[in-house]
């Protein structure tokens, strides 16, 4: 074989295969690579050793590409908060030391049984999934337990929906209240109630995703709870955002949000009539209930009656307070000055729901809303629906024991009270809206023209003066038509 014939033959060898990739040549080269570091025996071994070469040197070409996986920062704290809900907390390394720091003791504290009443509140269609409601009741133990809250007790008290995160609120009632906000400068003013009393008898923790963040929120002031009552609209999940312009509110949406809190409160916290005892007096301005001792689980049957559920937190006046407050007598009485407002009168605590007064008719009933009818009010609908579980609970091997009975609100949808044996609890979950008529608030009135200034030392008497004094009281011709306005135009022009 001449040279030009074994150049020609290698430059075959080494043509590349546009589909696999690499060569003959390469392929050859390799095989007795192999052959001279194991030298095989016979024939067939390097048979065997070619296609062990070929089978190690393909490499399958990766024609998948996994795209990156975009995750969200929201879901993955989220996800984070939740794992160190079932965590038991560390105790912190001192820095210089690096020996672990003394802990304080978790602090004790009373709680509602959230899974029992999860099972009530699920047996009449209300509540969350299993899941959900045991990462409340984690939250619920963490913020419990908080050394430096010092919480004397908690409760779920609901979940408000929002346009971009639901707020979780629980109940709360510490083990020493604050002092009282210090009494306006002005008198007049009417001041919110203290700690503790009224309307700010709790405290109220939220948080926009469980196991994240709890924030306490302010006490309410009757302000806000009166403008409050002028608004209509839904939550956004921002605590600093702005609520209204118009009508106006003088808060950010903590304000409203607590004010919300302290209607549905008002509204519909429920127990059994003769859970407790009527409280008779008032510890610090404070009102405390006690449990009847004799009570008795009650006949499903008889809480189908509204008599038999009573109203346990205090009624709000239309002053946003639940105490009346008059302002002081001024020390030298005016001779126009108006006479003083005469104290609302509310209904006693512990009243029960067959004297709430029934909602107004809006042309459009409200699902499951009986009618009644009111002396003074006319035609409406119930202010509570009754509903109940199946009367088979607790005879089906496996079920939970007793029939739940539950009252909701059709005042504030969302509301319920359920009650089974001698337990009962209460939940909302709903948009915080009033079920009421929305009326836009009318425009603010339409500024006067302006009118040029009268001199004071005019002389009515003068015809001129009189003249004067007419043109600055009437008002500018109002300007003519466009129309008129371009055709006079153009006739000038012409």
């Amino acid at each position: 074989m001449s040279v030009d014939s074994t150049k020609e033959a290698i430059s075959f060898l080494q043509k590349t295969n546009s589909i696999a990739g690499g060569t003959v040549y390469d392929h050859l080269a390799a095989v007795v690579g192999k052959l001279l570091e194991d030298r095989p025996n016979g024939p067939v071994d390097l048979r065997e050793s070619s296609l062990l070469v070929k089978k190690t040197e393909y490499v399958p070409e990766d024609t998948h590409v996994v795209p990156p996986v975009r995750q969200n920062p929201l879901k993955t704290a989220s996800a984070k908060e939740i794992i160190e809900l079932y965590r038991t907390p560390e105790p912190p390394i001192n820095a210089s030391t690096g020996e672990p720091e003394e802990v304080i003791p978790p602090n004790e504290y009373e709680v509602e049984n959230i899974l029992a009443h999860a099972a009530m509140f699920s047996a009449v269609g209300i509540g969350f999934g299993t899941t959900e409601w045991y990462h409340t009741m984690l939250s619920m133990k963490r913020l419990g337990e908080d050394p430096v809250k010092k919480l004397q007790s908690i409760r779920f008290f609901g979940k408000f929906y929002a346009t971009s995160a639901d707020y979780y609120v629980f109940e709360c009632i510490p083990k020493t209240f604050p002092d009282p906000v210090a009494d306006p400068t002005d008198p007049t003013v009417m001041p919110q109630e203290a700690p503790g009393v009224g309307s700010n008898a709790c405290q109220y923790y939220v948080c926009t995703r469980l196991g994240g963040p709890v924030v306490l929120l302010p006490d309410v002031h009757p302000t806000h709870i009166v403008q409050a009552r002028a608004l209509k609209r839904l939550l956004t999940g921002d605590l600093k955002a702005e609520v209204s312009k118009l009508p106006r509110f003088d808060g950010c949406e903590e304000n409203y949000l607590r004010a919300q809190i302290a209607r549905i409160s008002a509204g519909t916290k429920l127990c059994p009539n003769g859970y407790y005892n009527p409280p008779e007096g008032e510890e610090e301005g404070r009102i405390v209930f006690e449990k009847a001792e004799d009570f008795e689980a009650p006949d499903p049957a008889s809480l189908a009656e509204k008599e038999n559920w009573a109203h346990m937190v205090q009624h709000i006046k239309v002053q946003g307070r639940c105490v009346w407050w008059a302002p002081p007598e001024p020390e030298e009485p005016e001779e126009d000055a108006p006479e003083p407002e005469e104290p609302e009168e509310s209904p006693p605590i512990m009243s029960t729901i067959d004297q709430d007064v029934p909602l107004p008719n809006f042309n459009a009933k409200k699902p499951g809303a009986e009618e009644e009818e009111d002396e003074e009010n006319g035609p409406g609908y119930a202010a509570w629906t009754l509903v109940q579980s199946s009367a088979l609970r607790g005879e089906v091997p496996g079920s939970p024991a007793g029939q739940v009975v539950c009252m909701r609100s059709n005042l504030w949808p969302g509301a319920i009270t359920c009650v089974s044996g001698t337990s009962f609890g209460n939940i909302y979950v709903g948009f915080g809206v009033k079920y009421s008529r929305f009326l836009p608030p009318p425009p603010p009135p339409v500024k006067s023209e302006y009118q040029p200034p009268v001199p004071e030392d005019i002389d009515e008497e003068d015809p001129a003066a009189k003249e004067l004094l007419v043109e600055a009281q009437e008002l500018p011709p109002p300007p003519p038509p466009p129309g008129e306005e371009g055709e006079e135009g153009q006739e000038e022009e012409d």
